[in-house]
């Protein structure tokens, strides 16, 4: 812990007219830990994050290039790639 984090707990201990030791027993029995990734999860989420770039860049050349049938369909796939993108951000685990 930093002398500053101290500091900001102990102000708050202080408010709460606590203890900083009944300050974290009280902190920590309210906290909500969420877990990091796994590493197939970020494996996962990396290879998400380089498609949803691919079908960005194709996107664009296709309708750049006139390819508006196709510039749909990619449209679509790349909504799809950022929603489970999304969903994985915000997991709750």
């Amino acid at each position: 812990m930093t002398p500053i984090e101290r500091l900001v707990i102990a102000g708050r201990a202080k408010d709460a007219g606590m203890r900083i030791s009944e300050w974290f027993r009280q902190a920590a029995k309210a906290a909500v830990v969420r877990p990091r990734l796994s590493k197939e999860e970020a494996a996962y989420l990396r290879t998400l994050s380089g498609m949803a770039n691919n079908l960005n860049q194709l996107t664009k050349l296709a309708h750049t290039s006139g390819l508006v049938s196709l510039m749909a369909d990619l449209r679509s796939v790349l909504i799809t790639v950022e929603e489970l993108m999304e969903r994985i951000g915000r997991d709750d685990r």
